[in-house]
């Protein structure tokens, strides 16, 4: 039996901000040699993005097309090649990867946190937001990356209040986690300059 676990990776250099989303490749575990790969470029991408190539897609491709993957490996496939397809600013193609991916697995949360992510990219923000909260409803382990993407989203639709609040609950999850920390400086510092200007 083949096992997908989940690895949390920032996705640095996808937004016109300086803070991350954090995305979550699947791992393909026991999968083919091409499916393994696409996860290890998926994994490259969220931690290169400027130097992210459309090359990075081939194993993925050639995995969903010539390889024999169980519906579970397939699903990861797709949504690490959607990853990539973000990495390259290719939203739509990400997009179409994640419902491809849901299809198949829909009870997976990973891929609701990465379709909520390219929402995010569009500022889709309350499609990013319904994904965030499906994924948590599915049970995703990765709570506090949730919480904060869930803080950004806040943050940049103007609720501050629900920012602090998310990236709050991301610290109580994972105390000390500077991004959080730094995110959540931010947003106090912009509650004080609103306070100032009433």
């Amino acid at each position: 039996m083949k096992k997908i676990r989940c690895l949390i990776l920032p996705v640095c250099l996808l937004l016109p901000m300086p803070m991350p989303l954090l995305a979550q490749a699947l791992t393909v575990m026991g999968g083919d040699a091409w499916a393994n790969s696409c996860y290890e470029n998926a994994e490259y991408a969220t931690n290169n993005s400027p130097l992210v190539s459309r090359s990075l897609l081939e194993p993925c491709n050639s995995s969903l097309d010539y390889g024999t993957l169980s519906l579970s490996d397939r699903a990861a496939t797709f949504a690490n090649r959607g990853i990539i397809h973000a990495a390259t600013k290719n939203i739509t193609a990400a997009m179409a990867d994640y419902e491809k991916a849901m299809g198949i697995s829909p009870q997976t949360p990973e891929i609701y946190v990465n379709r909520g992510n390219a929402y995010f990219l569009n500022m889709e923000y309350a499609m990013a937001l319904a994904d965030y909260e499906h994924s948590l409803e599915l049970g995703i382990r990765q709570l506090h990356f949730v919480r904060y993407n869930m803080g950004m989203t806040y943050d940049n639709l103007g609720n501050l209040d629900l920012a602090e609040e998310q990236l709050k609950q991301a610290l109580i999850i994972e105390p000390g986690w500077e991004l959080a920390e730094e995110r959540l400086q931010r947003v106090l510092e912009k509650k004080k300059e609103e306070e100032a200007k009433n």
